[in-house]
């Protein structure tokens, strides 16, 4: 595999009709901003340039998403967002379970996703199994006590021959929370219940639907939003970031202000196109 090319910003522009931003690790942390996500956005809405926040967050709405990124400098509108949540709903559909009983882990703006298509928002019970299960987020619930409840509901679901869908709104195993600190995210939940199901049920275990990057789902409805495949990916993460952007057949940018560093982007798997030390024009 060819080696990263080193780029700027200011040349990455030049060669793709839009990009589509990840937002955690390029844009923001967890502690506000990161330096130069304001001038580069600001850049591209002054030249008309076509972008998208392409995200796993699926933790809150598009307003409210926009709202935070607003208070921290970077002018991007709900219709410039696709958080993994947005897909929660059309997922749904596509199974036939729109006005079924939903376990939605997450926040408040979590589990509006699946309202919105008719889903009824439930507590996990073994008593009562539910249709589906969404991870989306590692906030919002009590961890252990929920985690254990939802494992018990699901093998409940399959001794009874009605497991419920799985699905993974956001894959991502951990996010950058600044200062060079880390913390876990959805992923980690979706990877430790998969694991104890697996030791529990074997080959007759459910396994999980992922919705967010890296899945096809999310950068294809990013494309025909955007309009062009002449797009560039800009994220922080290989397995999710590069990994989707390569699955779709378009350009990746490793941008070197979230978890992945240069030489783990020259030396992976899926490397990306160009790498980017951060979005200075």
């Amino acid at each position: 595999m060819t080696t990263p090319t080193p780029l700027t910003f200011a040349q990455l522009r030049e060669r793709h009709d839009a990009l589509l931003f990840d937002a955690y690790g390029v844009l923001v942390h967890a502690g506000g901003g990161i330096p130069h996500a304001p001038d580069a956005i600001a850049a591209l809405v002054r030249d008309g340039q076509r972008f998208l926040v392409v995200t796993n967050d699926a933790s809150r709405s598009p307003q409210r998403a926009s709202q935070r990124y607003r208070r921290l400098g970077l002018d991007i509108t709900p219709e410039q967002v696709l958080g993994s949540g947005q897909l929660i709903g059309p997922a749904l559909v596509d199974r036939g379970l729109e006005r079924g009983r939903v376990v939605v882990l997450g926040t408040g703006d979590s589990a509006q996703f699946a309202r919105e298509v008719g889903a009824t928002v439930v507590e996990p019970s073994r008593d009562a199994p539910a249709d589906a299960l969404v991870i989306a987020d590692e906030g919002g619930f009590h961890t252990l006590g929920t985690m254990d409840a939802v494992l018990d509901m699901i093998v409940a679901g399959c001794e009874r021959g009605a497991p419920p869908a799985l699905f993974l709104a956001n894959p991502d195993l951990i996010y950058p929370a600044g200062n060079g600190r880390f913390g876990f995210t959805a992923g980690s939940l979706a990877a430790m219940l998969d694991r104890a199901l697996h030791v529990i049920l074997g080959s007759a275990a459910p396994t999980f639907e992922v919705l967010g990057k890296p899945s096809p789902r999310h950068f294809e409805e990013a494309l025909r939003r955007v309009g062009t495949r002449n797009a560039v990916m800009l994220g922080d993460t290989l397995h999710t970031d590069v990994a989707g952007a390569q699955g779709v057949g378009i350009a990746s940018a490793i941008v070197l202000t979230g978890v992945t560093t240069r030489a783990q982007a020259t030396a992976a798997e899926h490397r990306p196109t160009y790498v980017l030390d951060d979005l200075r024009a």
